[in-house]
């Protein structure tokens, strides 16, 4: 696709510094902060493991967790135990008769966090550049 023709519309291209910036190679110190900004009361997810746990054996486990998620963001790749998520439907009223009655909750793995705080860090910071000030109402910070 020819990038030109959405320049009109696009109210920001990122150049290619800004673009490296969010692709750059994700850091030990950045998982490890990631996980440290997880909140400890989150429910733990299918593993049983909650962030709690991850905290508190960080000197055993925090080498070999940082490096298999600094693996999967080099490959793309992730062990499907890591990629569950246990949904569970709670009623919205007493009697539920359709689908609609239903709020839909899903528990995720720490790990499963963990990236998608990482994906979230970067694109906050380019985020103010591609929406416009009318649009981030719900963006926190």
């Amino acid at each position: 696709m020819d990038l030109r023709y959405l320049r009109p519309w696009a109210r920001h291209i990122l150049t290619k510094d800004e673009a490296r910036a969010i692709i750059r190679p994700v850091t030990i110190d950045e998982v490890k902060t990631a996980f440290f900004d997880i909140e400890e009361d989150k429910a733990p997810g299918p593993d049983g493991f909650s962030s709690g746990f991850f905290k508190a054996a960080w000197p055993v486990v925090g080498g070999e967790v940082s490096n298999a998620i600094i693996d999967f963001f080099k490959t793309g790749r992730l062990l499907k135990q890591l990629n569950a998520i246990l949904l569970t439907l709670i009623p919205k009223v007493r009697t539920p008769n359709s689908v609609a009655d239903f709020r839909p909750i899903s528990c995720c793995n720490v790990i499963y966090k963990v990236i998608t705080k990482i994906l979230v860090s970067r694109i906050r910071e380019i985020l103010e550049l591609l929406i416009s000030p009318s649009q981030n109402a719900f963006v926190p910070g």
